[in-house]
């Protein structure tokens, strides 16, 4: 057994963090975002299925012991954050100018890749009857949505998908989570924080006619 499994198996005292967990705290707090399960045991020197047992550890002694800090698991990676009970407290001390809360247009679109994903934009376009290069476009911009592949349709069209910044604002670990929402309005709430706005991002829409349709967008043709 090396000096890493003794420190792996070591027995931490009730109010004591272990070495790796202590560890792991510092290199969360550190990186001051999101540390993906591979960092985390490339740095601990452990193997991948290790890390998690590492971070449920150091979760549970933050609740133990009343911490206003915890571990939120975002996708594959792991971030400190604060407790969400001490969220209003804090309001006003972080309380700054936000970037304009996406329009009801983005929202709308932001929802149907969301629950489609991967999906072309032609594909949006389907489903929300009007022209969606605007809103893609923003999304993107945002941070929101990525390019996650090529369709194998017709003029190979671009697929897209959501990034692990939806997921942090969402408030939610995965997709699947997804699942347990109503919609448009309540991906809203927790992506802005606040109602869908009118188009306040500068969409500006057309419904889709023969002229300005794409070829990945026609029914005989699209890629859900």
């Amino acid at each position: 057994m090396n000096d890493n499994d003794n420190i792996l198996n070591e027995s931490r005292e009730p109010d004591r963090l272990s070495h790796n967990e202590s560890l792991a705290e510092a290199m969360l707090f550190a990186a001051g975002s999101p540390v993906t399960t591979e960092d985390l045991a490339i740095q601990l020197k452990i193997k991948y299925a290790e890390v998690e047992k590492v971070i449920v550890s150091l979760g549970t002694y933050y609740a133990a012991h009343n911490s206003g800090l915890m571990v939120k698991k975002i996708g594959t990676s792991y971030q400190l954050a604060s407790r969400p009970e001490l969220h209003d407290e804090l309001k006003s001390y972080f309380e700054q100018v936000t970037a304009a809360p996406l329009s009801r247009a983005s929202l709308e679109a932001l929802t149907i890749i969301a629950y489609n994903q991967p999906i072309t934009r032609g594909g949006v376009e389907i489903i929300r009857g009007v022209n969606s290069d605007s809103v893609v476009s923003t999304l993107l911009e945002r941070g929101l949505i990525q390019e996650v592949g090529k369709s194998e349709s017709p003029g190979r069209p671009v697929l897209y998908g959501t990034t692990d910044l939806f997921l942090k604002s969402a408030g939610i670990a995965d997709i699947e989570e997804l699942r347990s929402m109503s919609g448009v309005q309540e991906v809203s709430d927790i992506v802005t924080g606040t109602d869908a706005g009118e188009a306040v991002d500068g969409e500006n829409e057309e419904p889709l006619t023969e002229e300005n349709i794409d070829i990945e967008a026609r029914p005989d043709g699209a890629v859900f």
